[in-house]
Formats: C-alpha cells, structure tokens, sequence
C-alpha cells in the first residue's frame, strides 16, 4: 500500500521539525518527505491520501529493557504469546523491543528461552533481540531478585548462552565481580553490548567493554562524594545510561539533574515493565515475588520496585512536563537506540529510505494510531 500523509507535525530527528510536513510511505518504507504538504506538486499514483490535521509523527519507539506485558514474560512466553506482547507494545507506539530474560531464571530457564526466541522476529513490533539480566548480579542490589539464583560470574555458561543463540544483544553484568571483565571481552568480541547494572561497582572497576548502564540509580550504589559510583560515572557522558523515567523510579527533580546535566545522545528511555503492564490495580506474582499494583506503581511486599507498569509512550509525557523537546523525545525513545545497537540507518528518524514504523500524536503526545512496516494498526 502507497500513502501520502499530509499537514503532519513531522519530528523529523534531533534538530529538525517541519510543522505542516508530509510523508510517502510505499510499504516498508519512507519514500519521501516534503518540508511542506503545500509544496507537493504532484500525488503519486495509485496513492492513499490521509490529512494529519497537524498531528505528530515521530519514528516508532525502541524499548531495549522490559520484561513483559498484559500478564505475559519473555522468561515463559511461548511464539503465541510473543505475538501477543508484539501487538500490545505496538500499540503504544513501541515498535522495535529487546525481550529481557530476568534473574529469576536458571541457566536451564535461560537456555530454554534462549532456543524458543532464536527464530522470532515479531508479528507486530520488531522484536531485536534479547537481553539477559543476570545471572551475574550483585547480592547488594537485589532489586526483587533471589540471592540463590545471582551466581557468580562463569565464562563457560557465556559461551554456552552465545553459541545457543544468536539473538542476544546486551547483558547486565555486575562487574565488580570476579571474572566480570573476562565475560565483558567476550560479549564484545561478539558484538553484545555490556551494561553494568544490580551492581556494587564503582568507576576503577570498569574497563572498556562497559557500554552503558542498566536503569540508572536504580539496584546501584547512589550518587557519592567521595567514591566514583555508577551513578557518578554516569554524568561523566562517556557510557549510555538507561532511564525508566515513570516518576517512580526517579523522581522529577532528579529528572530534571539528569537532563540537565547528561549528554542528550547517550540516554535511552526504557520501561523494565513487568507481567502487570495493561492489567488493573491488585496483587500479583512477578519473578517469583508476590506484588501491588496501584496506579502506575509495582511494588513487591517486602519494599522494592517490581519493573514498571507503564510504556515509553508514558514517560514521553513526564518528561515533556519537565521541559523536554519534541526533538528531545525523539532522542530519547528511538534514535540514541537505534544508534546504540547499530540500527540507525534503517530506523529512528523520517528520512527517505527508513523503514516505515511510526507514531503519530497529538500536540499532548496521546497516540492516535502507528504504522508499522507501512500498515497502520488502527488503535
């Protein structure tokens, strides 16, 4: 199908914004932009025409850290459910997603899973890959994790994981650990990125093949000023940082430091949402720990965030509140992404030849309907 989409907002990617702009999308991809629809000489045709009427349009988002949705995890969730997570992260505007494996798994759980998603791409969403966290994480920094399943970091179960799949993108490591830094060269050596997270380590324990890190101030020493903590390292703009801005897991004022005073192009919203995304306020189970939902909080009984509950279309808005751009938002839910894991020729910002996957908005950011691979999902 061949589409013209008129008098769209176009956010275009971290500096540009044509507000009475126009797309050609002819399936998978961008065809062309136009600066201005009134410009547009001559309808392509056989060409579907929509007017925007000034609605958003934005490159579909990327979450690179979440563990599930609507009662379904990516530890347990067979292709049918796959599908499933595919078509409700869509619909929040999540067009590209890495399915995170958690610590609640055994290496038996990891491998099983490991083999299930090797071949699935998604039905809706892109699903990129898969990112173990753990089982190599701090016993300090549990999060709701079981200190009986964080294990000490082992080479050998590495290279079983890399030579059962080739899907995995990116591990979270604790790398002050023993044997950290030799399974840190080996994700490298296979092009896997290594995120430092539920983790004690400070800045003299990281080398480079550290990348980033995982869900910054969460499961990690706090800002200090005496000791060079992750957190510290983070504002040193030299590793990506995840952000699960929700306003709980970081309040707004921290937010804002964050903004402020890190490099626009190495942060990269994610949700670590969790089983309870999508269902109503109540009780429920999540890596094996009994939790609450209310409201947009997760909290396990004995006092820990249990992931988050909400999408990237959600943490759009907090930070939009606190000041955040268009073309900010735009960095920070798809293109630094994208960039990250090498997929920014193809996806994360309305050029010609891109991949088609995009989300389109009111000026308050509530999605109106997405496009992926050149389909609208009609949400």
């Amino acid at each position: 199908m061949k589409y013209l989409l008129t008098h769209g907002h176009l956010v275009i990617d971290g500096n540009r914004e044509f507000l009475d702009g126009a797309l050609l999308v002819e399936g998978e991809r961008i065809m062309e932009v136009y600066p201005q629809t009134g410009r547009i000489k001559e309808i392509p045709e056989e060409c579907k025409t929509i007017d925007l009427g000034g609605s958003l349009i934005m490159p579909g988002f990327f979450d690179t850290h979440t563990h599930g949705i609507d009662n379904m995890t990516f530890d347990t969730a067979d292709l049918e459910q796959m599908d499933k997570i595919s078509y409700e992260f869509a619909k929040d505007g999540t067009t590209s997603f890495l399915g995170s494996l958690s610590y609640d798994l055994s290496p038996e759980g990891f491998d099983k899973q490991l083999n299930n998603l090797e071949n699935y791409y998604g039905k809706y969403a892109r699903f990129e890959g898969i990112h173990l966290e753990g089982p190599f994480l701090s016993k300090k920094h549990l999060g709701v994790g079981n200190p009986e399943l964080f294990l000490d970091p082992d080479i050998k179960t590495v290279k079983d994981f890399l030579n059962k799949s080739s899907r995995i993108r990116q591990m979270t490591i604790a790398y002050e650990l023993d044997g950290a830094k030799e399974i840190g060269r080996l994700l490298h050596e296979h092009n896997v990125k290594v995120m430092c997270g539920h983790s004690d380590a400070v800045y003299e324990d990281l080398d480079e093949y550290v990348d980033g890190f995982t869900h910054l101030f969460n499961a990690m020493r706090s800002l200090h000023h005496r000791d060079i903590t992750l957190v510290n390292c983070a504002f040193m703009n030299r590793w990506n940082v995840e952000l699960i801005a929700d306003g709980n897991h970081i309040k707004a004022n921290v937010l804002k430091l964050v903004l402020n005073n890190i490099d626009r192009d190495r942060i990269m919203l994610v949700t670590d949402s969790s089983s309870a995304r999508n269902l109503p306020d109540g009780e429920y189970e999540f890596v094996s720990k009994k939790c609450t939902k209310k409201g947009t909080v997760f909290m396990s009984h004995d006092g820990h965030f249990a992931g988050s509950v909400v999408s990237l279309n959600d943490e759009m808005k907090v930070l939009y509140e606190l000041g955040a751009k268009y073309t900010d938002l735009l960095v920070y839910t798809s293109l630094n992404a994208f960039r990250f894991y090498d997929l920014d020729k193809q996806f994360g910002t309305l050029e010609k030849g891109k991949y088609s996957d995009l989300v389109i908005m009111d000026d308050e950011l509530n999605i109106k309907d997405v496009m992926v691979r050149g389909e609208f999902l009609n949400v």
